[in-house]
């Protein structure tokens, strides 16, 4: 922790050598001591030598200092409202300045001061070498006091000492300690002033003028009563003092008011009578004036009411009723079902606007929730129609804003929907080619790439290169059991449609149901044909499964294809299995076929191979091609293969891997992945189960700014009504109204909706691109998406404060004008007595100004009740841009004295306006019980710098008197 310490005055090196002055200038006579040491004996001292005479530069031979070293100046430069009731002061950021050309003397005397001039008592001329001022006798000070008015002030750690960091400073220049220059001169209030740092000698002055060096250069530049002296002007600023007293002064006069004993604050009254010009809607028997109270953001505590207080209730309900039918029109010209008159299909219908209809989708007013009170009540309306009016008084500005947040989403926009075309196409030709063939015939199509789910013009290559699969129905069939062959051009055109195989297939069919098939016929298809459609119907039904290369590589279009742990190898094997016993059942029902024994016997040794491995329920190795061949070679007769399309049922399960082959090529999947790829998984997020999954994106902007500092800047009756005639130096507690401020943002982001829209923007109008209303502002949502508020919920239940209160502190008072840098706390008070905590102080969460004079301070997680029953307090403290010197104004009854800092002017001895360090009349008097052993006599240059030192001030009041009228 550090601590303030005041040092009298810094002197290093020679200069705390110097005895006597020659010429206007520090001297002293050095001695040269001589030590003679010889081997192995005791040294000898032998008496001390003078040497020649020495002497330092002094205040006449220099013209000033590096301007550099000036660090602040108080009250600073071009200041209009400077306190009076505090003195004139120059900081440097050299420890040693002030004593730097000093003279030896009885007291150490700075070289320089400073003097503070009314404006109409000097002007700064130009001079040569130095600008000049003639300065009056009045306001010359006694030069004999001038050790009173400089001192070092030293900002030092715990377990430092201010010696040792001065003298860190001085020598190593860390500018951690400042010399300071104090003018004694009491200033008047409302004057402009010049600050002047002049010299304090002879010498000093006529080097600064231009003149030869005075005889008597080491006297003071001026003595008491000399009626005017021309001095040159080392540093000079003007500034102005204001008309009223300092922080202090001005703080005591700001009191706590009970808002509601205020009148006409918290609510503004609104004649509601003609809500549409020119049309008398509520008739006859209504009242001249219909009135009522419309609270704004901000509220009296406890001022909440569930419905509005109309001057006349018959009214409200009868404007309500007149109002919904207003609300409800345009719904009802589109309405189907309406049958008193034909559906208007004119889309545009001119009609108050029904706040939330764009986020919620509900187009007439509906009987509860927040919709209803919203549209049906003056007070939220009026809220929704100012948020729709500050849009549209900002549009350019926010639209601006706007599209520079879009970013990439009007392309992202232009690639979906080039996608989305291609898609439409894709599917479309798919159920015109595809749609109606069965399982049996889907392979034929697999060597074609790009017949499945290819985008139009060149994006199929592009994306498969990117990374996304192709579509294709042999990209789908590679990983599984199916053999490798059956994707091949060679095979799809030996088992294609109208190709021999099934020429050969119908044709024998024909010819057995007819019965010519004779015994030379049936051999003979079954030397000459080469493959019967049994793979493309057993090969259709195959399950998709990622497996691993083949370990053994066969070359040929059908190649063996292994099969580990592959689920649809079992179901292979079963299918298998019982087509060859199907096919063994048919050739055995022809008699003839039995005269062969060396097919039989080959068929039969086949059959036994086959099925011994279509048994094997979890095959490690299926050479399936070899069996299908064997089979093929063997059993291919046409009539033998015909039953295989009419009577093998591929069963539930080949159905549904049929389904899933065909879902694998859909279009519109493939078209997802392509865009995910390129557009990101973020931006295509929640849209794998959209029914239309490449629809354009639907953005809205999101400003994190609060929307109370416009509404405050705007139009601040509506934030606090009433506000404009809050008395001066007063100061009340406010609460939210969450109702009131969530009817704003509806109407705010509904009209902000609309204007998107109509210049364009991608957005489906059920955004919330403002969400935050009380500062601070942020990306994080404040009242969260509207689109998202539960129909039933009741209008205000959305604050975020909820749970997390928010109390508001309404002052107004010339403290904030002339101190803008006010700082106002919370602070829960503890008792004393009692071990405890300490304070607990609590910075506002934000400050919005009203006007110069007027802010609102918001402390969360507090209630009125809550700051009344736990003995809150509030703070106002005065703002420190540095230590000030100075005396309070004088008050009635005079204040206690008990310490230094309770010193008033009127208790303060001066002599011809300005302080002197030493008893005047009895002034001032000895405070009571002083604890300091220092009196004002008494004290040195630091001592006096800490008695004539302005702590910080503050003042609290509390919460009491500004609830409930207390």
């Amino acid at each position: 922790m550090s601590q303030r310490w005041f040092v009298s005055s810094v002197t290093f090196g020679a200069l705390a050598d110097a005895v006597s002055v020659t010429g206007a200038r520090p001297s002293f006579d050095p001695a040269v001591k001589i030590t003679r040491t010889l081997k192995d004996q005791p040294g000898e001292t032998f008496p001390d030598r003078p040497g020649p005479s020495l002497h330092l530069l002094g205040p006449g031979d220099t013209l000033g200092f590096d301007q550099a070293a000036v660090v602040r100046q108080e009250p600073p430069a071009g200041s209009p409202n400077g306190v009076a009731e505090y003195l004139a002061q120059v900081e440097f950021s050299d420890a040693s300045l002030p004593w730097l050309l000093s003279l030896p003397g009885p007291a150490t005397l700075p070289w320089l001061v400073l003097l503070v001039l009314r404006e109409d008592e000097g002007a700064l001329q130009p001079g040569s070498p130095l600008p000049v001022v003639d300065v009056p006798g009045a306001a010359l000070p006694d030069l004999a006091d001038s050790w009173a008015w400089a001192h070092v002030e030293a900002r030092i750690e715990d377990g430092d000492t201010p010696e040792a960091a001065v003298t860190r400073d001085v020598r190593t220049g860390l500018d951690t300690v400042v010399s300071r220059l104090i003018c004694p001169r009491r200033l008047e209030a409302d004057r402009g002033w010049l600050a002047c740092v002049v010299p304090a000698t002879k010498a000093g002055a006529a080097a600064g003028l231009g003149a030869d060096p005075p005889a008597d250069g080491a006297a003071q530049a001026w003595t008491a009563g000399q009626a005017q002296v021309r001095l040159p002007v080392y540093h000079s600023w003007r500034f102005r003092t204001g008309d009223d007293g300092s922080f202090k002064d001005l703080a005591h006069r700001v009191q706590p008011v009970a808002s509601r004993n205020l009148p006409d604050f918290g609510s503004r009254t609104v004649d509601v009578r003609c809500p549409w010009p020119l049309r008398d809607l509520l008739g006859d028997g209504t009242p001249a004036r219909l009135t009522v109270p419309v609270h704004g953001a901000l509220r009296v505590p406890g001022t909440d009411t569930a419905d509005e207080q109309w001057s006349d209730p018959a009214s409200m309900l009868r404007f309500r009723e007149i109002l919904r039918g207003q609300l409800d029109a345009p719904g009802l010209r589109h309405d189907p079902a309406r049958v008193e008159a034909p559906v208007d299909r004119d889309e545009k219908a001119v009609a108050p606007p029904l706040y939330g209809s764009h986020h919620t989708g509900v187009q007439a007013v509906p009987e509860d929730g927040w919709m209803n009170r919203l549209n049906l009540r003056v007070k939220y309306r009026i809220a929704a129609a100012l948020g729709a009016r500050y849009v549209q008084l900002e549009q350019e500005f926010l639209m601006a804003r706007a599209w520079e947040q879009i970013g990439a989403v009007t392309e992202a926009n232009r690639l979906l929907a080039a996608a989305e075309l291609a898609t439409e196409s894709a599917r479309a030709a798919q159920d015109k080619h595809l749609g109606g063939l069965d399982a049996a015939a889907l392979p034929e199509l697999s060597p074609y790439q790009g017949v499945f789910g290819s985008v139009a013009g060149r994006g199929a290559s592009a994306n498969a290169r990117a990374g996304a699969g192709s579509g294709t129905l042999a990209d789908a069939l590679a990983p599984s059991a199916v053999p490798n062959g059956v994707a091949s051009t060679a095979f799809v055109r030996l088992t294609r449609r109208g190709g021999a195989v099934h020429r050969r297939t119908g044709r024998a069919a024909r010819d057995v149901a007819a019965g010519v098939l004779t015994t030379d016929a049936f051999v003979d298809g079954a030397l000459k044909a080469t493959k019967s459609s049994l793979p493309s119907m057993w090969l259709a039904g195959a399950e998709q499964a990622q497996l691993p290369p083949p370990a053994e590589v066969v070359q040929g279009p059908l190649a063996t294809s292994t099969v580990v742990g592959d689920p649809s190898a079992v179901f292979a094997s079963r299918t298998l299995n019982e087509l060859l016993s199907t096919m063994r059942m048919l050739a055995e029902d022809y008699q003839d076929f039995q005269q062969f024994d060396a097919p039989r016997e080959k068929f039969q040794a086949l059959f036994v191979k086959a099925q011994a491995a279509a048994s094997d329920r979890d095959p490690r190795s299926m050479t399936q091609p070899a069996l299908v061949r064997g089979v093929g070679r063997m059993m291919s007769v046409e009539p033998l293969a015909t039953p295989l399309f009419t009577a093998a049922d591929p069963g539930p399960t080949a159905r549904a891997l049929i389904g899933e082959a065909r879902d694998a090529v859909q279009p519109v999947p493939l078209q997802v992945g392509r865009m995910v790829s390129l557009l990101g998984p973020t931006v295509m997020r929640d849209r794998t189960e959209d029914d239309r999954p490449l629809r354009p994106i639907m953005a809205h902007p999101e400003f994190g700014f609060p929307i109370a500092a416009e509404l405050v800047s705007r139009w601040p009756e509506w934030a606090v009504p009433g506000v404009s005639a809050f008395p001066d130096d007063a100061a009340t507690l406010l609460e939210p109204n969450p109702a009131f401020v969530e009817a704003l943002l509806v109407g705010l982001n509904q009209e902000f909706n609309r204007e998107l829209r109509w210049r364009e923007y991608p957005t489906d109008e059920a955004g919330t691109p403002f969400s935050r209303f009380w500062p601070p502002g942020g990306a994080r949502p404040g009242y969260g998406e509207i689109a998202r508020w539960a129909t039933g919920d009741e209008l205000g239940s959305h604050d975020p404060h909820q749970g997390d209160d928010l109390l508001v502190l309404l002052i107004r008072g010339e403290v904030l004008r002339r101190y803008p840098g006010t700082v106002v706390l919370a602070a829960k008070s503890v008792d004393r007595t009692v071990e405890g905590p300490d304070v607990r102080w609590q910075e506002p969460a934000f400050v919005l100004p009203v006007d110069e004079r007027t802010n609102l301070y918001g402390f969360a997680g507090l209630t009125a009740a809550q700051a009344v029953a736990e003995h809150w307090m509030f703070v106002l403290r005065e703002p420190m841009r540095g230590v000030r010197f100075g005396f309070d104004q004088p008050t009635s009854p005079p204040s206690a004295f008990t310490s230094w800092a309770d010193l008033t002017w009127d208790q303060v001895p001066t002599v011809n306006g300005f302080v002197v360090p030493r008893v005047v009349d009895g002034k001032p008097p000895a405070p009571a019980g002083l604890v300091d052993p220092r009196t004002w006599p008494g004290a040195d240059a630091a001592d006096f710098a800490r008695i004539v030192f302005r702590p910080p001030f503050q003042v609290a009041f509390s919460p009491q008197r500004m609830i409930g009228g207390a």
